[in-house]
């Protein structure tokens, strides 16, 4: 199951410095699910977004906002 695969990932970040490093330089839930394939972990971006949401000790996931940011100077022109 994914998920299994996924928190067994998600707890051997805690044990591999160089791939926390990796994780963090990722910009997406598929980037980091792309890396975690790499690695032998099978889970897709969206199965991480949905754990996200639990509990699991050691373990904090952050999101970011990388959504496009607009300006068109003073006016708004």
């Amino acid at each position: 199951m994914a998920i299994n695969q996924l928190k067994e990932f998600l707890n051997k970040i805690q044990e591999d410095e160089n791939l926390l490093q990796s994780i963090k330089n990722a910009a997406t839930a598929d980037e980091i699910a792309a890396i975690a394939s790499d690695f032998g972990y099978q889970f897709s971006g969206d199965e991480l977004k949905n754990i996200s949401k639990q509990n699991i000790p050691g373990v904090r996931i952050k999101t970011q906002d990388t959504s496009p940011s607009y300006s068109f100077g003073e006016s708004g022109n």
